[in-house]
């Protein structure tokens, strides 16, 4: 069964929602609810899992059965990047929980996973860039075909555009670490969702384009002493890489 880090787990938490719970459930959750009890298609077949003694409910994350503040804590794992209606599915989670915990793929993982792959269809399941460009703060901007191929003009979108074009992104991801492959996001009481209906670009505003968390990260994950022995292998097997790095200035442990 999945499970936060100990220091993160909520241990006074007496209700607790799984929402997605699949075959793979939250450990201590009293309440589960999925949204397709029988195929199990993003599941890959696997059974639904229930753990003792939660009870089962078949829901849908933007419309859930349960009254306002319902929960002590709202799990959402891998969910959200598969609604519809993102922004719906963020209030009713904070209408029935006091505070949760929210998990998807990283905007790094899902583009560079599609970027040469438009036409795979395992990469469309998911609908949504998701990332949280400051505490408290929950983006989401739409994963099209179009979307796919769009970087921003800055800096930092066109060193994450040369990155993606200077090796197989479907090699080279099992060489980057988890945390920057996942948006991560903690939230209490409430928090800000934001819905967008294109790529946001530095230049539309005040607001920072994804494109420099996707950057920060990716450089934060060559630095990981710990995956190092990957890290070198990505660079002997990928060369132009380096050029990458080396073009927009970024010198880490393992790749410059």
């Amino acid at each position: 069964m999945k499970q936060l880090p100990f220091w993160q787990r909520p241990y006074f938490a007496r209700r607790v929602l799984d929402i997605g719970s699949g075959h793979n459930p939250f450990k201590g959750a009293t309440y589960v609810v999925d949204f397709d009890l029988n195929e199990g298609r993003d599941r890959h077949g696997n059974p639904l899992v229930v753990p003792e003694p939660a009870r089962l409910f078949a829901a849908d994350v933007q419309a859930l059965p349960f009254q306002a503040r319902s929960f002590d804590y709202v799990y959402a794992s891998h969910v959200l990047e598969h609604v519809d209606w993102p922004g719906d599915a963020c209030r009713e989670i904070m209408r029935v929980g006091s505070a949760g915990y929210v998990e998807t793929p990283s905007p790094l993982l899902e583009q560079g996973l599609a970027y040469k792959d438009k036409d795979l269809p395992e990469y469309w399941m998911h609908k949504w860039f998701v990332c949280s460009p400051a505490p408290a703060v929950l983006v989401f901007e739409p994963k099209t075909r179009t979307t796919i191929s769009e970087f921003c003009p800055c800096s930092d979108g066109q060193f994450m555009k040369e990155f993606y074009d200077s090796l197989d992104f479907r090699v080279a991801q099992h060489c980057i670490r988890r945390k920057a492959k996942t948006t991560i996001f903690f939230w209490k009481s409430s928090f800000v969702v934001e819905v967008g209906d294109r790529t946001l670009n530095c230049g539309d505003g005040s607001k920072v384009c994804r494109f420099r968390g996707m950057r920060r990260a990716l450089v934060a994950s060559c630095n990981d002493l710990w995956r190092a022995h990957r890290l070198l292998r990505l660079k002997r097997t990928f060369p132009n890489s380096r050029i990458v790095f080396r073009k927009y200035g970024e010198r880490t442990l393992f790749i410059h």
